[in-house]
């Protein structure tokens, strides 16, 4: 079909900053809400909220006042996460602050905050806070009657957002007064200073063309608003394909205005970019790609595109934004070979809209990794944002894998290599989530993914291979020892010594091996091929009894935007070498000489004392014999001779 024959249509393009329609005329192409056939979402992060003001803090110096309007267009997406941080400079907690919540539907609101005195005023039950200082009061509907409330009740207002479909919402309090008297709103008022939100456009249009799906799509960004002053405004830019198929031609077409730099987180071999301001490519270098000359309006751009050769996906007008993600749901389709074959092709998925309780468990992350395995802890008190969700039972992919429950928590803890958990590289756990509800038998499936805690640990080897056979845990003096330290994480920058020493117990000197990166005397570092361990050698010149030591590593990551430490230690026992020989004492065959030695002197001095004894016994038995008594005198001495005669001493003394 040639491009003149084809019917001209009216495109109506995407609402202007002041919520103008403008109708453009455009051949073979109309573009139209998406609808429930959403092929994108588009969320964005920006401080430019539709209408807001701010002003001087109420009488009391010592009290903020903020007032945020939340406005959603899908009741049903009416789930919330504010983070509410202290701003740079402030001292402490200094003030009472006071956030006044209103919305056009009922929400859900996840607060988390620093630790300071902060309440919060709403007029719907639907509101989760670790503290829950909430009061709930009939709030006034208008923006107008409801400054005027704030005025009457405190006496002025710190500031006044419109939000409009907020994912996320970073709010900093304890700023220093601003100067305006009176808080009047201002449409697409620039709330920099003090807040950020992420939002998700609820506004994007598609084009499909007159041929029906094409193998090649297109993706429009429209950022209406651009620098406010001459400096560079930085739009980050992310593209994520969630959808399953094969790969297709992918054209990024980025239209700004003068001053904008366009900067590019990822790209792929079937992504075409089309830039109106300054391109670059974090994955490929900082310099700018040349920039494009692109059309100043809708229409324009749309020819340029081409919509006969290519289908408009997503065409999104944004008026400010930091960040924008562009996230494909759905994948383009080569067109059918014939109109039989495009009768009876199924029609392509549509990526489900996640439930609020999905939402709910992703914003509160209940899972985290440690060095022993998955810990899952699901604070009861934060279901109660949604009052319709009423929980039975949580578990992991593995139904068996199921957790327990209290009356705060629902709790489980599982190893790595069980319930279907997927480990991968070492560090990222992966599993999920299935929540069963009270009300529906449909389950809630939540995947998730935690990485183990970056831990450094170190370990000694005997030969330069570190080969597993030569590992030790002992340093011995005098010796080369190798030492190699490993870093568990999932960054891929190279892990670098800073300092290492070897600290010996009791009151002998440290020795210092690495300092500031430099080896010192008797070290060498070894360069490594992986950027997740380190090789370095060292001696002990060690002097004195040593028993024990430890070894400290202090080794860091250097990536383009930091460079992070990280301090381990490893206990090792101290090896001293064997003493010189003529130190080393007796030998077993001295020993035995001894011994023997000692015997013969034994038994040679028992022999003469031996041989003395008894010659000096013969000596005695030898002396001559007493003479006859008298007769008169035998009788009465009797006795006494007899006794006289028990030893040759006493004989001898008688004669």
């Amino acid at each position: 079909m040639s491009f003149g024959s084809m019917k001209t249509v009216w495109c109506c393009a995407l609402f202007l900053a002041l919520s103008t329609v403008t109708c453009a005329k455009v051949e073979g192409c109309t573009l139209e809400p998406v609808g429930a056939e959403q092929v994108v979402k588009v969320l964005y992060t920006t401080s430019t909220v539709s209408s807001g003001c701010v002003s001087r803090r109420p009488a009391d110096a010592n009290l903020e006042v903020h007032i945020l309007h939340l406005k959603y267009s899908d009741p049903s997406q009416a789930l919330t996460k504010l983070n509410v941080s202290l701003a740079k400079g402030a001292v402490g907690c200094n003030h009472k602050t006071v956030f006044v919540l209103n919305s056009n539907s009922t929400f859900a609101l996840l607060v988390q905050t620093e630790d300071c005195p902060i309440s919060f005023i709403s007029k719907e039950p639907s509101f989760v806070h670790p503290n829950r200082n909430v009061t709930m009061m009939d709030l006034p509907a208008s923006s107008e009657e409801l400054l005027n409330w704030a005025r009457r009740t405190y006496g002025g207002v710190s500031s006044f957002a419109v939000l409009e479909n907020p994912q996320h919402i970073h709010f900093q309090v304890g700023r220093e007064p601003s100067t305006p008297e009176n808080c009047v709103p201002e449409s697409n008022f620039d709330a920099g200073e003090y807040l950020e939100v992420e939002v998700f456009s609820s506004e994007i249009k598609s084009c499909l063309g007159p041929g029906g799906p094409l193998r090649e799509t297109a993706h429009v960004l429209w950022l209406e608003q651009g620098p406010r002053d001459s400096a560079t405004q930085v739009v980050d830019v992310s593209v994520k394909r969630t959808c399953k198929g094969g790969e297709q031609r992918l054209l990024l077409v980025l239209r700004g205005q003068p001053g904008i730099l366009w900067t590019i987180n990822q790209m792929s071999d079937y992504m075409q970019f089309w830039a109106s301001g300054k391109l670059s490519f974090n994955q490929i270098s900082p310099r700018f790609l040349p920039e494009m000359a692109l059309p100043d309006t809708i229409e324009g751009l749309i020819e340029k595109i081409d919509p006969v050769n290519r289908s408009i996906a997503s065409f999104t007008v944004i008026s400010s934004a930091k960040s924008i993600t562009l996230d494909v749901l759905k994948c383009a389709e080569p067109p059918p070979a014939a109109t039989t074959a495009a009768a009876t092709s199924p029609p392509a998925a549509v990526t489900p809209t996640p439930s609020l309780l999905e939402t709910l468990v992703k914003m509160l992350k209940p899972w985290r990794c440690t060095d022993h395995g998955l810990e899952i802890a699901l604070a009861k008190f934060n279901l109660l944002a949604l009052p319709s969700v009423t929980l039975t039972e949580i578990t992991l992919d593995d139904p068996s894998c199921k957790a327990r429950e209290n009356t705060t928590h629902f709790f489980l803890s599982s190893a790595f290599d069980n319930c279907k958990t997927h480990l991968e590289g070492g560090i990222h756990a992966k599993n999920q989530l299935i929540l069963t509800q009270a009300s529906t038998p449909d389950k809630v499936t939540v995947p998730f993914q935690c990485d183990l805690p970056e831990k450094l640990r170190l370990q000694l080897y005997r030969s330069p291979d570190f080969a597993p056979s030569s590992s030790t845990t002992s340093v011995e003096v005098d010796k080369v020892t190798y030492v190699q330290v490993s870093l568990r994480t999932a960054e891929k920058a190279p892990l670098m010594p800073y300092d290492c020493l070897l600290q010996p117990s009791g009151m002998v000197p440290s020795q210092q091996l690495i300092r500031e990166g430099l080896p010192l005397t008797h070290v060498e570092i070894f360069p490594d091929s992986s950027p997740k361990t380190s090789h370095f050698s060292f001696t002990y010149k060690g002097k004195g009894v040593v028993l024990s030591a430890t070894l400290f590593c202090k080794m860091y990551l250097k990536s383009e935007k930091e460079m992070r430490f990280f301090n381990g230690s490893l206990e090792v026992k101290i090896e001293s070498p064997s003493p010189p020989p003529h130190n080393q004492g007796l030998g077993i065959g001295a020993v035995l000489g001894i011994t023997f030695g000692a015997f013969l002197i034994g038994v040679l001095l028992t022999a003469a004392l031996w041989y003395i004894y008894s010659h000096t016994r013969v000596m005695a038995k030898t002396q001559p014999a007493v003479a006859t008594l008298p007769a008169s005198e035998s009788s009465s001495s009797n006795h006494s001779v007899g006794s006289t005669q028990s030893t040759p001493c006493s004989t001898s003394s008688m004669a």
